[in-house]
């Protein structure tokens, strides 16, 4: 009985000794809730008028019909936000100069790791989405920029409408991979150490524009549930784990052992990137380079990724780029052309 007791304390000790995650008293869900970079949002509307929708000066949504969307969070305590909240304007009909049907857009990065027992560069996989709503239809696309593994990985998504879910599977097609798909099978690691280029040693590889591929759209009439539609992304790797950019249903899916997220989801950093005179977003992230540890290119992003302190994005942008990060918008990589993702032709449902 005393070795067992000795035995028993010597193991209680041993563990008292780990260092347990900064965030070790914090449920994985308030994790999410901690880490989200959206906030669902009720359009009003008026009889006659449509609802016009600015988020720091940029028109976000225009509602004839009353309208539940995500947006890039703006609350007091949201801790990458917008940096005012949202302004509304309402036009007559007879002055308004578009269709009159609900339209909304917003976009957003994703950075993933791709192991259990990451090296936090995040740029394992990095690809840029935009989100769209128009009239009964609500659609996204995939811009891919940037494949730092030499795991095959391949894409997938959950869609949800409100908590009601509406899709679950792999969009890279036919078992693809992300880097034969996305990437035109080019070996190596693609725009986390240098700029890769096509042959003519001008344009860097990846597409300025949304892959067709990648682009699906669901009539939101057709689907039960309340609330605002909305996506959460993930990747498969080592042929069955999937790995999580924060999601709010696959939660422990979403972090590591040390409560580190396996993603980044980034839709607000408060700079306009545009190309051809359109928007592309607000959500372009210089993403660290290879083998380069997120909490040496950017130590306060990383206290806001595994503690409960706060972070404003947008202090990224008010100085030179980072030492360490890999500078993807010098490449213009997040430039991209416009689409329409709300076509017949890309319809699930």
């Amino acid at each position: 009985m005393r070795n067992y007791l000795i035995i028993l304390l010597s193991i209680t000790l041993c563990v008292s000794c780990v260092k347990m995650p900064n965030d070790s008293k914090t449920t994985l869900d308030k994790r999410i809730e901690h880490l989200a970079t959206t906030v669902e949002y009720s359009v009003p509307v008026k009889t006659g008028y449509v609802t016009q929708v600015y988020l720091d000066g940029v028109n976000i949504a225009n509602a004839v019909e009353s309208m539940n969307i995500m947006i890039p969070a703006y609350s007091s305590d949201a801790l990458i936000k917008a940096n005012s909240e949202p302004v509304l304007v309402y036009t007559p009909y007879s002055e308004y100069p578009n269709t009159l049907e609900n339209k909304a857009r917003v976009f957003q990065v994703i950075c993933f790791e791709d192991s259990v027992n990451g090296d936090y560069d995040y740029n394992d996989l990095v690809i840029h989405v935009m989100y769209q709503t128009k009239g009964d239809k609500f659609g996204f696309a995939v811009h891919p920029i940037a494949l730092g593994s030499s795991k095959v990985i391949r894409l997938g998504c959950v869609i949800y409408k409100g908590d009601t879910q509406v899709y679950k599977g792999l969009i890279t097609k036919n078992n693809n991979s992300c880097r034969d798909q996305y990437f035109q099978g080019q070996q190596g690691m693609i725009n986390t150490e240098t700029g890769n280029f096509y042959p003519d040693g001008k344009s860097v590889l990846g597409w300025h524009q949304y892959l067709g591929s990648t682009m699906k759209c669901w009539d939101m009439s057709k689907i039960n549930g309340t609330g605002a539609m909305r996506v959460e992304w993930y990747i498969l790797v080592d042929d069955s784990v999937e790995l999580y950019a924060l999601s709010t249903k696959f939660i422990s899916q979403s972090f590591d052992k040390y409560h580190y997220p396996y993603g980044i989801v980034i839709t607000n950093t408060g700079c306009e990137y545009t190309y051809n005179n359109q928007p592309c977003g607000y959500d372009w992230f210089n993403y660290p380079k290879e083998k380069k540890h997120i909490k040496d290119v950017y130590p306060e992003m990383w206290n806001w990724l595994t503690t409960n302190a706060s972070y404003n994005f947008q202090d990224i942008y008010n100085k030179n780029i980072a030492e360490g990060a890999f500078d993807a918008t010098g490449l213009k990589l997040f430039e991209v052309n416009s689409v329409d993702v709300c076509k017949d032709e890309y319809l699930v449902n």
